[in-house]
């Protein structure tokens, strides 16, 4: 039997006071003796198995035109009849392909060594460490100059053998005098670090096979642990000292404004990528590769370990700025991309000559902290334009029903405003707005029940694939939790934001960059289509416009049919919606051709060319994606199947309904996933791909109708935390507040808006903003009231030449009722009567919300000529004073009439919402009984 294999671990080893470690900079050896006095570093191993999901090495170049055909884990395919992992690649004539694993950043010394055991059918692989010098670049990318220096080669061709390479400062040396003749004897070679153990595993033109199992690195110092204490511990003695020990380059200066490079870099995204980022909460960065992202948005600034996992694990870093550059993290600055202003505040007009003053600062810096600029403004973009390199412009909270069109239009007026000035990278909640789940975790926890488990990634998914109609260079999902808390919801997110990531890189190539051109018309289900233009390529993202805040429908039942012209009836056509690329044969009609496509999914990708040639190209792009988005979606259809299965099953616990659950859908549902397992498991991701998002559509189909029974006031506009957040389990324990038994008498005594005298400072207060661009006032009428003598009126109306814009931009006005002492723990319902004339534009209207929800769970009434009851439902955590506020979003008259806030107040014969009490016996205390004394009576 083998013996086990040790797991990675890090053994101490501390270098003796007084002992000498060499570095080769610029062929000069200098001693840190004096200053070791104070510093005890540590080096350690490394060790990987590579016997598990998911793959640690990657193509980093090639010379050869080199393509990774497979990569995979070999379950017994390793040296000792273990897991391994095996890399298939082609390649023309040439003498590179390079396959790096990332390291965390070490000093490059005579110590550091690196063993591998690899296997193939030809000779030639050699290991190797990649050595890089971070203030040395050599084009416009933001890659520094790396060297590779080689150890030995594999010579036993057939079986396994071990390579390694250590001892490398004299080679090194060798690398910096050639680094020196190309760039020029001034070159900034200062602080190198050793960030990858590669294998060159060029064996000539052709297909080869390369297994490659159980590395380990010893010798590892790292840089943050002993450059960034030398600086600080040198920083009185650099000068002349430091540059005859080569520590500056010849070309640098000294002086007030810090160290001088050179470096023009403004672009902070990748040209011809969809840079994903995600809004980062303390999660792993190598597990946020592994989910399909590029880089992550940070909460503050960086510090030496998260830029060391950064380097490791291939992701960049946009963060805030420091406030002063820090001299130890200088050599480790290589993955930030950009600096990120106004985290923290909400950049709107008042906040500018703030960020201006950021902004300046920012370009003063040193050459070497130098980064593009970013923000997210919520106005004035062309004020901030100037200011910035790229700006994230957030899409609106899905919950509040802003329609398909309307997102999109605002999308793209705000394109034509900033130009080609900037880029643009568009904002996604990757969840439900965090005051929604908050209140739906307060409502659980009050009344015993389990916490919200679900989530609508549906509607994610199709606002970011929607966004790619403006072409954005980049997609920042937005979060405000870790994608790691154990909770079912955030492995349910981390799922979805796998598969949404690996559909836009499969689309990537031909979406990015592209142009918006008009779409093709829609008949049968209702879709929204994007069509982008990028050389012979068309592609074509259709969405489903069928949705009720965050709840969509994929097709509803119906067919989608696409009407092409005459010029695009003689293209081809491939379907990537399974990841594959299905020929899509169109069908001749008098008027041209059409393309039928039935039982569509939520978001249909179709590519359309004049190039039949293309065809391979799509499939090999959507082969790279296909297994994983398969079981991806196998599993998240899975999860909604079973969600609603057991969320019919409370509902008719607690005999909210007598209306039967549909069954029949759920069934086949499950059958069909039963169905799909085989087929993945066999490598049919496409056909297994079928039968998940088939089972997906009825599952929502099923949570559509479960949604309709625990709603009773739609389809009056409503807010209710439970239902915005899909937490129908709990919504189903909370019904008996939908009704109006159970509800106290008005507490807001002014509600009734009766008289002009309630309009003061004590009473109903009002704000205004843009007095310079637009009127509003807030009066009383006397007449059109919906009850009562009179009712409010405000209205806004631009002086400028254009109209007022919608969201935030066009908030002009805002109305703030009396506040109601609440106690704690205490359901909350606030009603009120609006009427809206005018605001024709995108995100135009009147938003009702109230203090405890804020803006993000506010509910936009527009399109309104007679009187509408707006309704809120809301939970307090703590003693407090609740308000409600109405604020006007662009040109548009709004009356406000019958104000209340109500809180729950039951009588005996109304029993509140009683706790769930685990089954005893129960293994989860989360199963449902139907026993009468489980459930509460009405």
């Amino acid at each position: 039997m083998s013996s086990p294999k040790p797991k990675r671990t890090k053994s101490p080893w501390v270098i003796p006071l007084g002992q000498t470690l060499r570095v080769a900079l610029g062929g000069l050896v200098f001693a840190f003796t004096g200053l070791l006095l104070s510093l005890s570093p540590a080096s350690g191993q490394l060790y990987d198995a590579l016997d598990a999901y998911p793959p640690r090495w990657h193509l980093d170049h090639s010379d050869c035109d080199a393509r990774v055909v497979t990569h995979k884990h070999l379950g017994d395919g390793g040296v000792d009849g273990r897991g391994c992992e095996l890399i298939t690649m082609t390649a023309s004539h040439g003498t590179q392909i390079v396959l790096a694993y990332p390291i965390e950043p070490v000093l490059p010394i005579d110590g550091l060594t690196a063993n591998v055991s690899v296997m193939s059918a030809l000779n030639g692989a050699r290991i190797g460490l990649r050595v890089r010098y971070p203030y040395l670049r050599v084009d416009s990318s933001r890659q520094s100059a790396s060297v590779i220096v080689y150890g030995t080669a594999y010579k036993d061709a057939g079986k396994y053998a071990a390579i390694g390479i250590g001892m490398i400062e004299k080679s090194l040396e060798e690398k910096v005098i050639a680094l020196r003749a190309e760039h020029g004897s001034d070159s900034d070679l200062r602080d190198p670090y050793v960030d990858a153990v590669v294998i060159n595993a060029y064996t000539g033109a052709g297909s080869s096979s390369l297994r490659i199992d159980e590395l380990r690195v010893d010798g590892l110092v790292s840089v943050s642990d002993v450059s960034g204490a030398t600086l600080r511990s040198a920083s009185d003695h650099r000068g002349d000292d430091l540059v005859q020990a080569g520590r500056i380059g010849e070309g640098s200066q000294l002086g007030s404004s810090g160290w001088q490079h050179d470096t023009t870099q403004t672009i902070a995204f990748p040209l011809g990528r969809i840079t994903r980022i995600l809004q980062h909460n303390g999660e792993p960065l190598s597990w946020v590769r592994s989910l399909g992202f590029d880089a992550v948005l940070l909460s503050k600034p960086p510090d030496a370990a998260i830029l060391g996992e950064a380097i490791r694990s291939r992701i960049a870093i946009y963060a805030p700025p420091p406030s002063s550059p820090d001299p130890s993290l200088q050599s480790l600055l290589q993955p930030v991309a950009g600096w990120c202003i106004g985290m923290n505040v909400a950049l709107d007009s008042t906040k500018i000559n703030d960020a201006e003053m950021t902004s300046r600062r920012l370009r003063a810096m040193p050459m070497v902290w130098q980064r593009p600029i970013l923000a997210a403004p919520l106005e004035s973009y062309r004020q901030y334009v100037p200011m910035l390199d790229a700006m994230i412009h957030d899409l609106p909270i899905r919950s509040r029903g802003v329609a398909d069109s309307e997102e999109i239009s605002q999308l793209l007026s705000v394109r034509q405003r900033v130009g080609d000035r900037i880029e643009l990278a568009t904002g996604v909640m990757s969840m439900p707005p965090e005051r929604a789940l908050r209140q739906a975790e307060a409502i659980a926890d009050s009344i015993g029940a389990p916490r919200p488990t679900g989530f609508r990634w549906h509607s994610m998914w199709i606002q970011a694939m929607r966004s790619l109609q403006a072409a954005p260079s980049a997609i920042v999902f937005r979060s405000t939790r870790s994608l790691l808390s154990g909770a079912e919801i955030e492995n349910q997110r981390s799922m979805a934001l796998s598969y949404v990531n690996r559909m836009i890189a499969m689309i990537e190539p031909w979406a990015s960059g592209a142009t918006p051109s008009p779409p093709l018309s829609i008949r049968g289900a209702p879709y929204r289509c994007s069509r982008l233009v990028k050389g012979k390529a068309e592609v074509l993202i259709l969405t489903s416009s069928t949705a009720r805040g965050s709840e969509v429908l994929a097709g509803d039942g119906n067919s989608l049919e696409l009407v092409l012209s005459p010029s695009d009836a003689n293209k081809t056509m491939w379907r990537m919606t399974h990841f594959s690329a299905e020929r899509l044969t169109p069908e001749t009609t008098a008027e041209g051709a059409r393309v039928e496509i039935v039982s569509p999914d939520a978001v249909e990708v179709i590519v359309v060319s004049s190039d039949p040639s293309l065809g391979s190209q799509l499939s090999q792009a959507a082969n790279r994606f296909s297994r994983q988005a398969a079981l991806d979606r196998w599993q998240l259809a899975g999860d909604l199947v079973r969600r609603t299965r057991d969320h019919w099953q409370t509902t008719k616990a607690a005999r909210v309904t007598n209306r039967p659950p549909p069954m029949d859908l759920l069934r086949v549902a499950t059958q069909s996933l039963h169905d799909a397992e085989p087929l993945y498991r066999a490598g049919e991701t496409e056909a297994s791909l079928r039968m998940a998002r088939r089972a997906d559509a009825w599952a929502m189909r099923s949570e559509w109708q479960l949604s309709e029974t625990l709603m009773p006031d739609w389809p009056r506009p409503t807010s209710c935390p439970t239902i915005d957040c899909g937490a129908t389990e709990v919504q189903a324990i909370w019904y008996p507040l939908m009704r109006d038994r159970g509800w106290s008498s008005n507490y807001l005594t002014t509600g009734s808006l009766d008289s002009a005298d309630l309009i003061d400072q004590n009473r109903w207060t009002f704000g205004k903003r843009l007095e310079g661009r637009a009127n509003s006032e807030v009066v009383f009428a006397h007449r059109g009231s919906y009850s009562g003598p009179g009712a409010l009126v405000t209205r806004a109306t631009s002086i400028a030449d254009d109209p007022l814009p919608g969201g935030y931009e066009g908030t002009v006005l805002q109305v703030r009722s009396p506040g109601v002492r609440i106690p704690a723990q205490t359901a909350v319902r606030i009603d009120a009567l609006v009427r809206t004339i005018g605001f024709g534009r995108p995100q135009q209207g009147i938003l009702v919300y109230d203090n405890i929800g804020g803006q993000e769970m506010g509910v936009l009434v527009r399109g309104r000529s007679t009187w509408t009851p707006v309704r809120l439902y809301r939970q307090t955590t703590a003693e407090t004073e609740v308000s409600v506020m109405f604020e006007l979003m662009g040109d548009g008259e709004a009356m406000i009439d019958e104000v209340e806030i109500r809180i729950w107040q039951p009588s005996e014969a109304i029993r509140p919402p009683m706790p769930i009490r685990p089954i005893e016996g129960s293994q989860t205390g989360m199963q449902i009984s139907s026993e009468p004394e489980l459930t509460h009576k009405h």
